[in-house]
């Protein structure tokens, strides 16, 4: 009997003998107030005993659904660690997959550069072989030229500007290119005294245009390079640029001749074609330039005009500033079309935007006064390609280039057709222009624009 039970029964019983205390003697009564005590109190203990079992049966459910509880705790764990374990892995192959993906493409990738580098040095075994018979003639040329080994190299390396004196034009016009972060080299006709600038870009590649920038009467390349900057593109614009100095005439001033004739005066008495086709050829020698291009202001713009009416290997365009040809125009007879821009000021005092034929020559040689007007150069050279003037010319722009000059001045006008495929025939008219305009940066743009298109 639970300690509850018992408690209870004697809770009865004692009822029961304060009962029948209090009841005086009446037996019956107290026997049966006494058996129903007891059926109650057994009836009490059967309904504890059962709770009891009731209480046992629910904490041995409490029990099991807390190992259940447990159970599952422990089994999401694990799902969550193989979760975990799962994503690692897959983070782990896809990073394998990458991987093997990396080396394929570098494997591939150095394949390619193996096959280039075989490739390249095929080609490279084949331009030794081209420069070794180059060096192979320029050697043959410097022993009958009677030039020594040192004159041969200084021309055909960077230059060193300590050996240079001082001061010189030379050295002012390679100093302006390495300034402007160029390759300067020197290059000889074969006359020692007779030498030019080249400026190359700092990494030249084949077929690099060659531009070739003549200075006018009286000037020099230094002063040139100074007022038509083209030595700051070349970097980066990829071409060669070579500065050629003509020779002094009798008063001591630099120029050209632009003729077939003998002047009788300093080196323009010889052949000035044979002088810059022999520097554009040791150029060459150099480095395997592609097209070439000249652009020539005033004296140099007559050389420009002369240089394509004989026909210099290479040549594809021709630009003259301030220049013209000359009447007589016999001298370019067959002469294949080239791309011809003819830039000129209409207020021009010292060439005329017209031309000038009205008075005979001040030399006294019966000839009449020499060049040909803006419109008429445009006209022969367009006439050369086959294509000519509309009946209506209109400019197809108007920039302004002169500073001197307020508004957009220079007109710019094209033949648009009939003419010979690849040949580009333009007259830039500076209205208002003189013989020297205030051109900037944007006239140099615009020219190298135009004779770096003419491919």
């Amino acid at each position: 009997m639970s300690p509850s039970f018992a408690m209870i029964a004697a809770c009865v019983l004692l009822a029961a003998f304060l009962l029948a205390c209090g009841e005086n003697g009446s037996a019956p009564a107290t026997n049966e107030k006494l058996l129903l005590l007891e059926a109650k109190a057994h009836s009490l203990e059967e309904s504890l005993e059962a709770q009891q079992d009731e209480n046992m049966v629910l904490s041995t459910e409490i029990a099991a659904v807390r190992d259940d509880n447990a159970a599952l705790r422990s089994e999401v764990e694990a799902l969550r660690q193989a979760q975990a374990e799962y994503v690692q892995q897959q983070e782990a192959a896809e990073a394998a997959r990458e991987h093997e993906d990396e080396v394929a493409d570098f494997e591939e990738g150095q394949g390619q550069r193996l096959a280039g580098l075989e490739d390249g040095q095929a080609r490279a075994g084949q331009r030794l072989d081209e420069l070794d018979a180059r060096l192979q003639r320029l050697e043959e040329f410097v022993s009958k030229a009677n030039l020594d080994l040192p004159e041969k190299e200084e021309w055909n390396k960077p230059t060193n500007k300590s050996l240079q004196p001082e001061g010189n034009v030379l050295d002012r016009t390679a100093l302006l290119a390495e300034e402007a972060g160029g390759q300067v080299y020197y290059i000889d006709s074969g006359q020692p005294e007779e030498r030019a600038i080249l400026v190359l870009p700092t990494e030249p590649i084949d077929g690099n245009p060659l531009i070739v920038s003549l200075h006018g009467y009286g000037g020099n390349t230094a002063d040139h390079s100074s007022y038509f900057p083209l030595h700051r593109q070349v970097v980066s614009r990829g071409f060669g640029l070579l500065l050629p100095n003509g020779t002094p005439d009798g008063q001591g001033n630099q120029s050209w001749n632009p003729t077939d004739r003998a002047t009788g005066t300093g080196k323009a008495s010889a052949d000035d074609y044979a002088y810059l086709s022999g520097l554009v050829a040791r150029a060459k020698e150099l480095k395997d330039f592609g097209p070439v291009y000249v652009f020539g202001y005033s004296n140099g713009g007559f050389m420009a005009y002369h240089l394509a009416c004989k026909g210099l290997p290479g040549l594809r365009a021709v630009a003259s500033l301030a220049g013209a040809s000359y009447y007589d125009d016999s001298q370019c007879d067959g002469t294949p079309p080239v791309s011809v821009l003819h830039i000129h000021g209409t207020s021009d005092e010292v060439i005329l935007y017209e031309g000038d034929s009205a008075e005979p020559s001040a030399k006294g040689d019966g000839e009449p006064a020499f060049y040909v007007g803006a419109p008429e150069m445009a006209h022969r050279w367009g006439n050369r390609a086959g294509c000519d003037w509309p009946k209506h010319r209109e400019p197809y722009a108007s920039v302004d280039f002169d500073e001197h000059v307020p508004g957009a001045e220079t007109h710019l006008f094209r033949l648009a057709s009939g003419c010979a495929e690849g040949i580009s025939i333009e007259l830039w008219m500076g209205e208002g222009s003189g013989h020297a305009p205030g051109y900037g940066d944007a006239f140099a743009d615009a020219l190298l624009d135009w004779l770096l298109s003419q491919r």
